[in-house]
């Protein structure tokens, strides 16, 4: 019996003792509400990408909504304007480039109606519709419009006025000549964009990199530095989880677009298109990155929307 307690005792101490579970950390982040976004982030949402360390919550919010809440530091990472970090170099909230966002292919244009102007130029004077002023399609569009086209786009005393129209009468207005033209982007696009009712005046994007020579950033995920002090680990397994996502969302475009279309009130050959137009990034920031980023910063000083702009390497995060 005393052997055998012996044996016991030594094989207890032995034994390895069960290993602590991994501590997890929940990550809250918001992207717009939008079909693509849905598509990108999908394999996270329905549990194809996951993670040892993190749980990520995903909120998609309304334009309207997002532009405001990156300043409230209600999630660890969202989606907003590039330019929300040289609008407040240093100052808070502090934000720090996650990942590149949303880099326009082709996917903004300035349309008319069938019997509108003809040439940009013929656009002095008159009135463009925008879905919303702070919008980096009405800073494409300015850009074109001045350094291409000779027109002053200050939103406040230039030759062009731009005026927040609602996306669902934008269409109806440019048919019966009640607005000059439009700036539509994506799903507004994609709608109109064989109508014989309407004209695509320019295709801002094409022109947008034609002139600068990078593609434009209309949108980025930022963290805020006192989040990524905090969480850096975790931050940094999101920017995997990311890039995780959109390479599944890449592998499966099938599975996933027949889902967000039947759950987002769209088609198919929409989802199909748009990525053709758009490319959402996601991960890490490559070197295109920084320089497509830095180029857009650079078009917005040059209409007088910004003063200055930080480095992108001094904003960027890294794990």
């Amino acid at each position: 019996m005393k052997l055998l307690a012996v044996l016991t005792i030594l094989v207890a101490a032995c034994t390895p003792a069960p290993a602590e579970p991994a501590q997890r950390t929940t990550l809250e982040i918001a992207y717009a509400d939008d079909p693509s976004r849905h598509a990108l982030l999908w394999g996270i949402v329905n549990g194809k990408v996951t993670s040892p360390t993190v749980d990520v919550k995903v909120s998609f919010l309304p334009l309207a909504q997002i532009i405001p809440a990156a300043n409230t530091k209600q999630y660890d990472a969202l989606e907003a304007t590039p330019l929300a970090l040289p609008r407040a170099p240093g100052a808070e909230p502090g934000f720090l480039i996650l990942s590149n966002g949303l880099v326009n292919i082709s996917s903004t244009a300035l349309m008319v109606g069938k019997d509108g102007v003809r040439s940009p130029a013929e656009l002095k004077g008159k009135t463009i519709g925008v879905a919303s002023l702070g919008g980096t399609f009405v800073l494409e569009t300015r850009y074109v419009l001045q350094k291409q086209h000779g027109l002053n786009t200050d939103l406040r005393t230039g030759e062009v006025k731009f005026s927040e129209t609602p996306p669902e009468a934008t269409a109806t207005l440019l048919r019966d000549g009640k607005l000059d033209a439009a700036v539509l982007a994506q799903l507004a696009f994609y709608r109109l964009r064989g109508s014989a009712d309407h004209r695509t005046l320019v295709n801002v994007t094409e022109e947008f990199t034609r002139l600068s020579g990078h593609r434009p950033v209309n949108s980025v995920i930022v963290t805020y530095r006192d989040k990524a002090e905090a969480k850096r680990a975790a931050l940094g397994e999101l920017q995997r989880m990311l890039a995780s996502s959109r390479a599944y969302l890449m592998a499966n475009k099938a599975e996933v677009f027949k889902d967000v279309a039947q759950k987002r009130g769209v088609d198919e050959a929409f989802l199909e298109w748009v990525f053709t137009v758009l490319d959402l990034a996601a991960g890490p920031l490559t070197d295109t990155d920084m320089a497509q980023i830095a180029t857009t910063w650079e078009a917005a000083k040059s209409i007088g929307d910004i003063q200055s702009a930080p480095a992108v390497k001094d904003v960027t995060f890294r794990p």
